[in-house]
């Protein structure tokens, strides 16, 4: 039997939680010819939510192609174009026939490679080969607007993990240039999105950088425990098992709703239980998740110095007054300089995040388990 949660992988169909009025905006900020900026902590549903807008737009207007590029493993500029023009190309054209001719339309200054994916349907997909020159990059970041035009389409672009391009030495220049094609084009929609939330403020919200009030910002909030306790007992029905309301609500308690670990967690609930959960199965369910995302736990804190371990400890106990005499004695959290340094290191790694005067941690689950291997 087919589990009915799931995670790693990109929510679908009966999968995808609720975001009525989240996929309703973005539908039609997009279909409008408005940017958007869609912002929130790792695995929340972004990805899942712009791919669920992406499928409902096409199959309501035959005239939309929505192409997705994955910039979270691009670290080289000329990788960025390569892989911009091949995706939106792509997204394009779909015949081995017409490919050939609509890439020499479009791009000059690329070797075109075409891969048959289907060789029933003959969907292809491209890539290129090329040094990119001055004029080429232009050309390839205008080539979304070029062809919407000439065929009649409205284009939208979806780049996932945006702020990892922040990261290729030729950022600056290449922002530069987005901006100053990107803003010109008519029948084309970006959707950027990412994860690292200082990085992707720093890109969108400072005054001094390109692409400030480029479009729509939006930060993501996490899916309303109602729904999530709807899905889960709904779930649990369907596949022949039960689950109370009761336990449904614990599931969204201990893992704040974060949408990963909530279908993690109910996954592991459900694999254990033949009929009806109980305490027991819910208690080793819950460990479990503890223990299988243990080693990715480890291995950040391992990177991490004894004063930020500190500071850790500082918010696990609700301590927030990391400056006052008593808290720095208690926590060894080092001197003004290295607790207003590591306040800002753990918040830009999202280990922490502020809520007012006080701090919590980002992912509930990494705090269980902290709290297990660092209490005393």
């Amino acid at each position: 039997m087919k589990a009915p949660f799931q995670f790693g992988s990109l929510a679908e169909k009966e999968n995808f939680i609720d975001r009525v009025d989240d996929r309703a905006l973005l539908k039609q900020l997009l279909m409008s010819g408005i940017h958007v900026m869609l912002i929130s902590p790792r695995r929340w549903g972004k990805s899942s939510l712009v791919k669920a807008v992406g499928e409902e737009l096409m199959a309501e207007n035959k005239n939309v192609r929505v192409c997705y590029i994955d910039a979270f493993s691009i670290s080289t500029e000329t990788e960025f174009y390569r892989v911009f023009a091949s995706r939106v190309m792509s997204c394009a054209v779909s015949r081995f026939k017409k490919g050939v001719e609509e890439m020499k339309k479009f791009i000059t200054g690329a070797v075109p490679q075409l891969v048959i994916r289907d060789k029933v349907t003959e969907f292809v997909t491209f890539d290129l080969r090329f040094q990119p020159q001055e004029k080429d990059k232009l050309e390839i970041l205008e080539l979304p607007e070029k062809i919407a035009a000439a065929k009649g389409l409205r284009i939208i672009v979806c780049i996932d993990e945006f702020q990892q391009l922040a990261n290729i030495p030729q950022y600056p220049d290449m922002e530069g240039k987005m901006r100053s094609v990107w803003q010109q084009q008519h029948n084309v929609s970006y959707c950027m999105y990412g994860s690292k939330r200082h990085m992707m403020t720093e890109i969108f919200n400072d005054s001094t950088k390109p692409f400030y009030r480029f479009g729509q910002v939006i930060w993501l909030k996490k899916i309303e425990e109602r729904y999530w306790v709807e899905f889960i007992v709904k779930a649990f029905e369907r596949t022949g098992k039960s689950i109370t309301t009761e336990f449904a609500k614990r599931i969204c308690d201990v893992t704040k709703c974060h949408s990963w670990y909530v279908q993690q967690l109910s996954f592991f609930i459900w694999n254990a239980t033949d009929s009806q959960v109980t305490e027991e199965i819910f208690n080793r369910a819950l460990q479990r998740l503890i223990d299988t995302n243990a080693p990715m736990f480890q291995n950040d804190v391992e990177q991490l110095t004894a004063s930020q371990k500190a500071m850790l400890h500082a918010v696990n106990n609700g301590n927030y007054q990391f400056a006052a005499e008593a808290t720095k004695r208690m926590y060894a959290m080092g001197n003004a300089n290295t607790i207003a340094r590591n306040k800002r290191i753990l918040q830009d790694k999202d280990y922490i995040e502020q809520k007012g005067t006080r701090f919590d941690f980002v992912d509930p689950i990494f705090q269980l388990w902290f709290n297990q291997e660092y209490s005393n």
